[in-house]
């Protein structure tokens, strides 16, 4: 990793160099790594954004760290890099301090292309990869170990699918047959015979499912980021730049829009649209559509606000039902 001076860094993310007093280092120092704050050592770089660990900064060994305005003033012994936003600004320098290392072939042999499928320049594919008939993977993508990318599905540009992800498996589209005399007519499936369109910039992690839709397509948009083990239904559309956290899931056309996120095992159930801008917490179920931006939780999902209050009361139950009980005894007595 080659030595990059701070004020070059400061540069990328646009932060500014910040000396305290009691630090003996400038803006010509320069750092070969990263490091978290309570084990980075000199030459490394790293970032504060959470109260919890300012307790770290002071005695940090790192030649520098990104801190937002809060900490602008701490008398730390390292160069401050300020930004307003520093886990990102960190993510930036990070990315391009960090070449993380590439297979020394391009295509592994282990893997299976069919003859019909089109690959871009500057691809990367691990063993165990399949990728079916006429399907698309854009120039600068990663196909991670054991991905497999069905029939007619179309990957966009520098896109990274992690191990075992499947991108285009059948959505669950199936019919329940009348009951007759008391017996199903048994269970017809639905013809799935559109795709799944993953456009540039995408990352999805590892052993997440994309279901191709029935009829038109399943989109994933420029710049959105799925953690592992998610899941995505047959005729969702996931906007650009919103993310996906661990374990949620997305019914089959629902969509989640711009910028929006969905914390770790969150549900969209089916038809529900998910608003630009909306966060649901973990462990919420988004249930109505077309909801402003801002901070969601619950099941079902209500405004953050609303939602403590609720949270209030439930711990508040237990002592108003004793009290509903006295009160239901005084007046069994009266009458």
């Amino acid at each position: 990793m080659k030595p990059v001076a701070l004020h070059e860094i400061a540069g990328w993310i646009g932060a500014e160099i910040v000396i305290p007093s009691g630090c003996k280092l400038d803006g010509n120092s320069v750092v070969s790594g990263i490091a978290p704050l309570h084990r980075a050592t000199a030459g490394e770089i790293s970032f504060l954004t959470s109260a919890t660990y300012e307790k770290s900064l002071p005695d940090t060994g790192a030649t520098a760290v990104i801190v937002g305005a809060a900490h602008s003033t701490f008398d730390a012994p390292c160069v401050l890099l300020v930004h307003k936003n520093p886990y990102w600004a960190f993510a930036i320098a990070a990315s391009r301090l960090v070449t993380p290392s590439k297979p020394e072939q391009a295509i592994s042999p282990h893997a299976h292309i069919d003859p019909t499928a089109r690959i871009g320049s500057g691809v990367v594919i691990y063993p165990g990869v399949y990728i079916g008939p006429g399907a698309e993977v854009g120039d600068g993508t990663e196909l991670r170990a054991n991905v497999v990318i069905e029939h007619g599905c179309k990957i966009g540009k520098n896109c990274t699918i992690h191990a075992g992800s499947v991108i285009g498996a059948d959505g669950f589209g199936f019919a329940p047959g009348p009951v007759i005399m008391g017996a199903a007519g048994g269970i017809a499936k639905v013809p799935q015979i559109g795709i799944v369109i993953i456009e540039d910039d995408v990352e999805i992690g590892a052993c997440s499912t994309i279901d191709r839709a029935a009829f038109d397509a399943t989109i994933i948009k420029k710049g959105a980021k799925l953690d592992s083990h998610v899941h995505v239904g047959h005729n969702c559309t996931v906007g650009e730049s919103a993310m996906i956290c661990g374990l949620s899931g997305m019914a089959g056309s629902s969509s989640l829009g711009e910028g929006a996120i969905l914390a770790g095992h969150v549900g969209v159930p089916n038809q529900v649209d998910v608003g630009p801008g909306v966060v649901v917490a973990a462990f919420s179920m988004m249930t109505k559509s077309h909801l402003p931006p801002g901070q969601y939780a619950g099941i079902p999902a209500v405004p953050m606000a609303d939602w403590r209050k609720q949270q209030v009361l439930v711990r508040r139950l237990p002592e108003m039902e004793k009290r509903i009980r006295a009160l239901e005894k005084l007046l069994d007595k009266k009458q």
